[in-house]
């Protein structure tokens, strides 16, 4: 039954989105539908000068409560920086490519396998 209703559900709001198809008013109206409106009652009712004097506030306060802080030593180091670009032949990336460990990510939607299944369409890209 549960798999019934959310079946039934999904097809309700897979239709309202298509039918909404060119009015974006309506597309949004659809998609707070869906994902339930969550705006305030009181949305609307401050000014740029609320937001200003909030704003002033939150700093005045982390200031307060850091003023006894001893401030932070940093460093200063030299970061390197690339002078210049030297040219890479497209065998150079198909070996780099090749000799890839092959690890998975969830993060990488391309797996490790298939990059080194298709280094030579990719190589004079990366070149």
């Amino acid at each position: 039954m549960k798999a019934l209703y959310e079946e039934k559900t999904s097809t309700f709001w897979r239709n309202e989105i298509a039918s909404s198809n060119a009015n974006s008013r309506r597309l949004w109206q659809t998609l707070r539908n869906v994902l339930g409106d969550a705006t305030n009652d009181d949305a609307g009712d401050n000014t740029a000068e609320d937001f200003a004097t909030f704003f002033r506030d939150k700093v005045e306060s982390v200031r307060a409560s850091t003023m006894t802080t001893p401030p932070h030593d940093v460093r200063h180091t030299l970061t390197p920086t690339l002078q210049c670009w030297t040219p890479v032949t497209t065998a150079e990336v198909e070996k780099l490519i090749a000799s890839a460990p092959c690890r998975t990510c969830q993060l990488d939607s391309v797996p490790t396998w298939l990059i080194k299944d298709v280094k030579s369409l990719l190589s004079p890209f990366v070149a």
